[in-house]
């Protein structure tokens, strides 16, 4: 048996109180009166007699009974085998404070009830004790080891977060947070409500020796639904164009839902309208259509009325509806005429054709394509000016010439990394296949059953130190026909036939047109209607002021105040790091001089609003499975006190309530005995 608190044992000293008590107790004796004088020597032997062996009874009971309640003070216990309490121990507690941990409890929620446990996790252990306290969000701080008063304090200014964390995670920052400890045991306590998409128990693994405990938080099951995720069917968006917006609804309950309203709002105006329904544990995917009436910056959001789950009853969007895109095309001398057919006379494009010698460069940076059409050589200031263009994100599409001087173009290629023109092959061959999975063809072509009515070549440039990010086209013998070569945060696009007639029906067809099309309009395709807080962390935003350096911030559209994200400047972009700084759902502005710029949609993680939790049985039967050497015990329990578990986790087995009972029954003992005695005592005289 060992003591949690022995410095109470100095209490013992008590004893000497009753002891003291008893030898000095002078008590008047009672005269009696008889004729007999023998008759009251015999009664005065007799009752001093009794009287002695009262008290002495008396006395050994006050002394048991101190005895007990001063070891019961000092909290007894029966260490754990496989524990070796000694102070200095480090103890690391993770608390679950996902959007989960609020359902309802007798005392409150199942988060402050996990508040609650860790305070007596806390409380049982000494003050030379270290603690590592950590939740979803992986603070800085969480990674150090704080006091125990250190520690209670922390408790205090825990909040729900909407960020979810999965098993492997939790092991990977506790690890971390673990490292070099040199304590002389390691506690791991794990409280929560224990979600089954996020904890697998397969992947759990301590081989430190240390002892692991999970602290089960029973959730009630309760019916969710929730707007899962929502995508455009079009990628590019034009005034006046009817869009259909795919939305996916998901019921995580055991009931059927019908005709549940949604509402689809755009800038503040309801565009479209659904009753849903779907059914139980399923999902399902509606369409809403409407037309796009403006151009500029759209703000969307979706929402439906669902309880008492509610964080997952909206999702947020945004996206851009330009007017046109900028394509300059510069050629050797006249202008190509079927380049002018393909972006000059459709209205999306902002059509520029100039000679190779009357270039004007600051049309660049307003320019999503450049377009090099049979240019012979490159100056080097047009290779510098297109080597700035590409490493600030543009894109440079390259139709070659018989003609043209392969050392200054390949000088040029190779400075960039991209492959170099070699020879001009003098063969017939149609094109042999299409990249069907390419930005620029994937969802042009309805059907590709491989009987397409392909375009001939009748000579073509082969290639030299080939590489491609992305092939577009190909030959029959597999030879490159339209291929991407990444540069900076850019892209270069290089042909291998030029657009006119000398080489054959290709720069007629439509399957060459589709790509060259989809190229143009690359800049006008929707990138990401959202991010996903706690698992998206950064986005880049288009530069809107040329040149500009001054520092970006996000404003919340729900007035929750303004932050700062850490930034970098890429040429025409900026690119926004705000990390885990986002903790509303919501619209926030971009704002660049006060003035709004752009817009971010967050959302919450839709994982928890999957409410499947394990059953205390099927964590026992996780728990069992573990390896031996994995010392990991479960703890469960409605209420938030659950002490005596937590403390005979700690201590082992607490011997204090029955020393407790001790005492009780050595005190009532004692007022027996009194009792009884005093009426045998009454009835003496009579004899």
């Amino acid at each position: 048996m060992q003591f949690t608190q022995p410095l109470f044992l100095i209490g013992y000293a008590a004893v000497l109180i009753p002891i003291l008590i008893h030898l000095f107790n002078f008590r008047r004796y009672r005269t009696y009166y008889f004729s007999n004088v023998k008759m009251l020597q015999d009664v005065a032997q007799k009752t001093k007699r009794e009287s002695r062996v009262k008290h002495i009874i008396v006395l050994c009971l006050r002394c048991l009974a101190i005895i007990a309640l001063v070891t019961a003070f000092a909290r007894p216990y029966f260490p754990n085998q496989n524990t070796n309490k000694k102070s200095g121990n480090l103890v690391s507690i993770y608390i679950d404070n996902s959007f989960s941990m609020e359902s309802n409890t007798a005392e409150g929620t199942l988060f402050y009830d996990g508040i609650e446990n860790a305070r007596q996790i806390i409380n049982n252990f000494d003050f030379s004790d270290q603690f590592i306290l950590y939740n979803n969000n992986f603070s800085s701080k969480q990674r150090m080891k704080l006091t125990k008063e250190e520690a209670l304090q922390e408790l205090d200014t825990w909040e729900i977060s909407p960020n979810s964390r999965t098993w492997q995670e939790l092991l990977s920052f506790e690890k971390n947070a673990c490292t070099e400890a040199s304590n002389s045991n390691i506690f791991h306590y794990y409280i929560s409500d224990f979600q089954k998409n996020n904890f697998n128990f397969k992947q759990y693994s301590h081989q430190d020796g240390s002892a692991s405990y999970l602290i089960h938080k029973p959730a009630k099951e309760v019916n969710n639904i929730s707007i899962d995720s929502c995508w455009f069917l079009s990628p590019v968006f034009r005034e006046g164009q009817q869009v259909t917006l795919t939305v996916r609804v998901r019921n995580c309950g055991d009931g059927d839902v019908v005709k549940l309203p949604m509402k689809l709002h755009v800038n503040g105006e309801q565009k479209a309208m659904a009753a849903i329904d779907v059914a139980a544990n399923g999902t399902a995917e509606y369409q809403l259509n409407y037309t796009l009436t403006s151009t500029g910056l759209h703000c969307g959001t979706l929402s439906i009325e669902d309880a008492p789950i509610t964080f997952d009853n909206q999702l947020y969007f945004t996206y851009r509806v330009s007017e046109n895109t900028n394509i300059t095309v510069i050629s050797e001398k006249d202008e190509n005429r079927y380049l002018h057919a393909l972006y000059g006379k459709d209205s999306i494009f902002n059509y520029t054709a100039m000679s190779v010698d009357r270039i004007n460069y600051s049309n660049f940076a307003a320019s999503s394509v450049v377009v090099l059409s049979e240019v012979k050589s490159l100056s080097s200031g047009l290779a510098d000016e297109l080597s700035k263009y590409l490493n600030n994100g543009g894109t440079v599409l390259v139709f070659p010439t018989e003609e043209m001087d392969r050392g200054s173009w390949n000088n040029f290629l190779s400075s960039i990394h991209a492959s170099q023109y070699g020879s001009i092959v003098q063969q017939e061959l149609k094109v042999g296949s299409i990249n069907n999975e390419s930005i620029y063809f994937k969802g042009s072509l309805e059907k590709n059953d491989g009987h397409i009515d392909m375009p001939t070549a009748t000579k073509y440039f082969a290639f030299s130190d080939f590489h491609a990010e992305e092939t577009v086209m190909s030959m029959e013998n597999q030879a490159p026909l339209l291929f991407v070569n990444e540069v900076g945060k850019g892209r270069i696009i290089l042909s291998a036939v030029a657009m006119n007639d000398d080489y054959g029906n290709i720069h007629k067809h439509a399957l060459f047109f589709i790509p060259l099309h989809n190229i143009g309009i690359r800049s006008l395709m929707q990138q990401k209607l959202y991010n996903t807080i706690g698992v998206d962390h950064s986005q880049s935003i288009a530069k809107t002021v040329e040149g500009s350096e001054n520092v970006l911030s996000l404003k919340s559209r729900k007035g929750n105040g303004e932050i700062i994200p850490e930034q970098k400047n890429l040429g025409n972009e900026t690119l926004l790091f705000f990390n885990d700084q986002m903790t509303e759902a919501g619209i926030y502005d971009v704002m660049h001089d006060g003035a709004v710029q752009d817009a971010i949609a967050f959302n919450f993680n839709r994982k928890e609003s999957q409410l499947a939790y394990y059953k205390p049985e099927e964590l026992q039967n996780a728990v069992g499975q573990q390896s031996k050497d994995e010392n990991i015990q479960l703890i469960t329990g409605d209420s938030q006190d659950i002490s005596s578990q937590i403390i005979q986790t700690i201590h082992g087995r607490p011997l204090w309530f029955y020393f407790v009972l001790c005492a009780l029954f050595f005190l009532l003992a004692e007022i027996a005995i009194l009792r009884l005695w005093r009426k045998k005592e009454k009835k003496q005289p009579e004899i």
